[in-house]
């Protein structure tokens, strides 16, 4: 990215806000703050980059042997550090619980996709971004990221995985060990079973228990305000639903279905049988699930 369209960059946010010629004078003399900033940090520190087309400074310190690049979909999982060019520690993973962060390959943009880009499967690098990539022209944490901050990001890029390759990492995580695979990709595993249980009528609202997981864990505030590191994004107990009747996401609804009242089980749904391509809340687009759903004798 040329001076120029870093330039444009700022202007598209900021003409939103019908800002003035002076505003855009500001503008202009933050581009051109930033990247004096970023050269003099690259001549201080005797860095050996390379400049993107997008106008990102890298530099990969070592490589990894598989060289598998993240495809669209492809779970990637990163440990990263974050400062400013100060120094001053803005955010990162901890390498010590061993709590990386995961991302499903294009299903949103954040300051770490396009470093992500430029890596492959075991790589190591460091990234500094100018403000038009990374936060722009506001301040983030309460100050701890002063608006038109240039940063600075060195990521271990731990591994890609398609999502064949994540559902099954699902399996040997929660003992999916002989499981149905249904026409449509469903995979049910029944792990109480009620032969005597009543049967679920399409159409008819039962009482449903369910914990619903992702292929990667993060980090979150759980019920109590206590932060946790887990793949959970939902668990419910006691929720009415109403199934079989389409109101569900296939792929629940499907394996809800197969149960009677008293029985348990596993499912993991393939992403085209959850949301698919979209964004959900913390589901990211493209992401297969797993779900623990019991339905109780009601």
């Amino acid at each position: 990215m040329t001076r120029s369209t870093l330039y444009l960059s700022f202007v598209l946010i900021f003409t939103l806000f019908g800002l003035s010629s002076c505003d855009f004078n500001a503008i202009d003399q933050q581009v051109e703050n930033n990247e004096k900033d970023i050269q003099k940090y690259i001549a201080d520190n005797k860095l050996n980059v390379q400049k993107s087309p997008e106008g990102m400074y890298y530099s990969i310190l070592s490589a990894g042997t598989s060289g598998k690049q993240a495809a669209y979909t492809d779970l990637v999982k990163y440990h990263y550090v974050m400062t400013l060019l100060n120094g001053s520690k803005v955010d990162s993973t901890s390498r010590l619980l061993k709590q990386p962060r995961g991302y499903v390959t294009g299903s949103f943009e954040s300051v770490f996709t396009l470093p992500l880009r430029y890596m492959k499967e075991g790589d190591k690098g460091v990234f500094i971004l100018p403000a038009s990539l990374a936060f722009g022209g506001s301040s983030y944490g309460n100050g701890l990221i002063p608006a038109y901050s240039v940063i600075k990001i060195d990521i271990e890029l731990i591994s890609v995985q398609t999502e064949n390759q994540v559902i099954e990492e699902m399996k040997k995580t929660y003992n999916v060990n002989n499981p149905e695979v249904t026409s449509t990709g469903l995979i049910f595993q029944k792990t109480i079973s009620n032969p005597t249980g009543k049967a679920l009528i399409p159409t008819q609202s039962y009482l449903v228990n369910y914990t619903g997981r992702l292929g990667f864990s993060y980090l979150k505030l759980d019920a109590a305000g206590k932060v946790v590191y887990d793949p959970i994004f939902d668990s419910r107990t006691g929720a009415s639903m109403l199934v079989g009747a389409g109101q569900l996401i296939s792929g629940f609804d499907e394996g809800i279905m197969k149960l009677k009242m008293g029985e348990k089980a596993i499912v993991i749904l393939p992403s085209k049988l959850g949301y698919g391509a979209n964004n959900q809340g913390s589901i990211p687009a493209n992401s297969p699930l797993c779900f623990e759903i019991e339905v109780p004798v009601q």
